[in-house]
C-alpha cells in the first residue's frame, strides 16, 4: 500500500503577505510560482492536494496550478488558520491523515515529508531543537479538529509528537525580501 494513499496535503495559500508586499504563494522560484513547486513536490509522492486560498489569489493560483492535479479551495471567511484546514478537511473523503502545509514555510524535504505520514500519531518535524512545518495531523486528532472553532490556534487543540530530522532549510520562513534569497538559494539546492 502507498503510505500517502489515505494522507491529504492541504497547501495553506490564503494570507494576505501584509510583511512581504505581494502573495507568497505567487513568487517566482525559476520558472514556476512557489505555489508550484510546492505542489508538484508534493504529487510527486502520490500525495493529493488541497490548495486554500483567498478569492484575490483563486484566479492567479489556478492558473499556476493548471498543469497539476490539485483541488483549489475559497472558503467564505479566509482570516483564520484552522478554519482554512477545517474548510479543507471538510472536502476530504473521510481522509487517515492531512498534511498541514503553509505555503510560506517550503524548506521542508521529501524525506522530511515520507517520514511525517509513516507515522500514526500527529507530529511535525524537529530540525536542531525547534519544531516546524508540515503538520501532520491522524484519525484521532482530525475529529477533534472538526469540532474546533476556526480561529482557535491549531497549537492548542492536540498535542504534537516531534519527529527528529536532519533536515537543514526545515525552518525557511518567507516574510521579508531578504527570506527570498534564502528560498532561491533553497530552490537551487534542490533542483542541482
Amino acid at each position: 500500500m502507498n503510505v500517502a494513499e489515505n494522507t491529504v496535503a492541504i497547501v495553506l495559500a490564503a494570507g494576505k503577505s501584509k510583511r512581504l508586499g505581494e502573495p507568497k504563494a505567487l513568487l517566482h522560484c525559476g520558472n514556476q510560482t512557489l505555489i508550484e513547486f510546492i505542489v508538484k513536490r508534493l504529487e510527486s509522492i502520490e500525495l493529493k492536494v488541497i490548495v486554500v486560498t483567498n478569492s484575490v489569489l483563486e484566479k492567479s493560483i489556478k492558473k499556476s496550478l493548471s498543469f497539476t492535479k490539485a483541488t483549489v479551495l475559497i472558503p467564505k471567511n479566509t482570516n483564520y488558520r484552522t478554519g482554512n484546514v477545517i474548510a479543507g478537511l471538510n472536502i476530504c473523503n473521510n481522509p487517515g491523515k492531512i498534511l498541514v502545509v503553509p505555503v510560506d514555510r517550503p524548506g521542508w524535504s521529501l524525506n522530511t515529508i515520507k517520514h511525517l505520514i509513516e507515522n500514526n500519531e500527529t507530529s511535525c518535524p524537529e530540525y536542531e531543537g525547534k519544531g516546524g512545518h508540515p503538520l501532520l495531523i491522524c484519525k484521532q486528532d482530525l475529529e477533534i479538529l472538526k469540532k474546533s472553532p476556526k480561529d482557535s490556534p491549531l497549537n492548542s487543540l492536540f498535542s504534537t509528537k516531534k519527529i527528529n530530522v536532519n533536515d537543514p532549510h526545515l525552518h525557511l520562513n518567507i516574510d521579508t525580501q531578504d527570506d527570498i534569497k534564502l528560498l532561491n538559494h533553497f530552490i537551487d539546492e534542490f533542483e542541482s
